[in-house]
């Protein structure tokens, strides 16, 4: 419980998709995506055509500038319509409530406008503005902006605690705010939305200065868990794969049962020592449970009801190709790189890499199977007219249309940034971030190519083992001519930077942390506007940190940067800042 006697606020724990709106003069001006915790998506105008319920476009009688944050998420009542309306569109159905949001909001098409709800957990005043929120406590200003019309996590159950702030004085209450918890808990089935908790949070402003920040969450909220929910199912079949990167991949298959709002087939068989530990096998009685209410596992094996023929489940042998695996971690990995080509360049095309739209899983599949990509070099290789005869499942294929705009996308991702193509090149143990970080100290192909295991473990964040492997990947890329053929290809591979353009780049030698949203960027590409800029990109404030951008806000990341000194800008004077 909180270390405090003033009054807290009870409410639900949804589980949605977090957003910041940010109104000004009453008008919705700017909505974001959490993304990861530093910045977000920008998806202002997916929101306007949506017409989300307790996100007007309008503040009801009010011309206040304030941000409101909290989650989109979808009623179960409105998931029939919303399956009606992907139906329409011609699109596969929608797994379950969560993920019919996450679809809606990420395509942001009007066929579903009305069908999604906001709530706000958090009410945010806006500095410098003539009007806006800044009553001394957060119940007050959830009355507010809720008789302006924007919807609340509070409203959405008002019989926790009678609705009102709790008085934590003394043994009743605490046992009011024990009674909220165990009542949500027994009305979850049939509460209509998603959560997966319940908040507890001190209600006024100067309890919450009191208390403070701690490195990732305040210490003026506590937050309780439900358990995630459980069901019990059989055993079907185990197989294994190959993943992007060689490693053997275990998935049990199950009947299909119903956990925690979609219908499991599939649990995650971790790796090869777990499943032997678990001894999970064929036929098998199991318990799968939903890990953070996203990646199904099994939890146990009911041996009593294990068939009494059953056999022991054991690891295949070698690799598909009859290769020994590397098993010097409990990740068991094949070093026949032809077994990982379509994972390979899934990841390859990704928003994450080359970003190249229009080529899903099939599309990779076919590519693959028909001998026509073997690599991300081979990408470059494709025309309009071999992608139109790309045959695809029941007899059909590509067409020409989609070949045009392929083609188009495949040629734009020539012209990648340096470090989307480090990323795309799939090497083990790199991703994004250490992309970014290769690309910041490694400029160009050239340089990499020639990189020692010493010269890449010097880089930010890599060290001496990341550095072998992808000394050791570069090497194979090398070997079987990837590296050369992007070359050949046109495709952008880095820029040797003039020693003086680079001091006088406007964030040379700076560690910038950003914290919310930045209009017109992403994560991914504000963080590489950061180093393109000379600068670092941080997750978190700290002592090293030089830059904190981020709107005035009561977040743990402002608080703390404002008690170490940190120098702290808005988005619109970093993008100043940056040109």
């Amino acid at each position: 419980m909180l270390a405090i006697d003033g009054p807290v606020v009870v409410e639900p724990k949804l589980d949605g998709l977090a957003i910041r709106a940010l109104y000004r003069a009453g008008r919705l001006d700017l909505v974001a995506t959490r993304g990861d915790g530093r910045t977000g998506e920008d998806v202002t105008e997916r929101v306007r055509r949506l017409e989300i319920d307790g996100l007007p476009a309008r503040l009801v009688g009010a011309d206040l500038s304030v941000e409101v944050r909290g989650e989109v998420f979808m009623a179960d009542a409105r998931f029939p319509a919303a399956q009606t309306a992907r139906a329409a569109l011609d699109g596969a159905p929608f797994v379950n409530p969560r993920n019919a949001a996450a679809g809606i909001l990420r395509k942001g098409d009007a066929a579903y406008a009305g069908l999604l709800t906001f709530a706000a957990y958090d009410v945010v005043s806006v500095d410098q503005a003539q009007a806006t929120v800044a009553d001394p406590s957060y119940s007050a200003r959830l009355t507010v902006v809720e008789q302006a019309g924007v919807g609340t996590a509070r409203a959405l159950a008002p019989w926790l605690a009678g609705g009102e702030p709790v008085v934590l004085t003394g043994e009743p209450g605490t046992v009011a705010v024990r009674s909220a918890v165990a009542a949500l808990a027994e009305r979850r089935p049939d509460l209509g939305f998603p959560i997966d908790g319940i908040v507890v949070k001190a209600d006024l402003d100067e309890d919450r200065a009191r208390l403070g920040s701690g490195s990732r969450t305040p210490r003026w909220s506590v937050a309780y868990k439900y358990e995630a929910e459980t069901a019990v199912t059989r055993v079907v079949a185990i197989t294994t794969g190959v993943g992007r990167t060689g490693r053997l991949a275990i998935r049990v298959e199950v009947e299909p049962v119903f956990v925690g709002g979609t219908t499991i087939t599939f649990a995650t068989g971790h790796n090869a020592t777990w499943m032997l530990e678990k001894d999970v096998r064929v036929g098998d009685t199991v318990v799968i449970k939903r890990a953070n209410d996203v990646i199904p596992y099994i939890e146990s094996v009911v041996l009593d009801e294990r068939p009494a023929d059953s056999t022991p489940w054991t690891p295949p042998a070698t690799d598909p190709n009859g290769g020994e695996w590397d098993k010097s971690t409990l990740l068991w990995r094949s070093t026949d790189p032809s077994l990982s080509v379509g994972a390979t360049i899934r990841y390859a095309v990704s928003r994450d890499a080359l970003d190249i739209e229009g080529i899903g899983t099939e599309i990779v599949e076919s590519l693959v199977e028909q001998g026509l990509v073997a690599d991300v070099a081979d990408l470059f290789s494709l025309d309009v007219e071999t992608l139109t005869s790309l045959p695809l499942g029941e007899g059909r294929m590509l067409g020409a249309k989609n070949a045009v705009k392929i083609a188009a996308e495949i040629e734009r991702a020539k012209g990648a940034a340096w470090n989307r193509v480090i990323t795309a090149l799939g090497i083990r143990m790199t991703g994004r971030t250490m992309g970014r970080r290769l690309a910041a100290a490694i400029p160009t192909l050239d340089l990499l190519r020639a990189a020692t295991a010493r010269d890449l473990a010097a880089v930010d964040g890599i060290g001496p083992i990341r550095a072998a492997a992808i000394r050791e990947g570069l090497d194979d890329l090398e070997a079987r001519g990837v590296l050369g053929r992007l070359v050949a290809a046109g495709v952008h591979t880095g820029t040797a930077p003039d020693p003086e353009d680079t001091v006088a780049l406007p964030l040379a030698g700076m560690t910038v942390v950003v914290s919310g949203a930045v209009p017109g960027y992403s994560r991914t590409t504000v963080a590489e506007l950061v180093e393109a800029n000379g600068g670092k990109a941080s997750s978190s404030v700290s002592s090293a940190t030089s830059l904190l951008v981020s709107e005035p806000s009561t977040s743990s990341k402002y608080v703390k940067a404002t008690d170490l000194g940190v120098r702290i800008v808005t988005p619109a004077e970093f993008l100043e800042m940056v040109g």
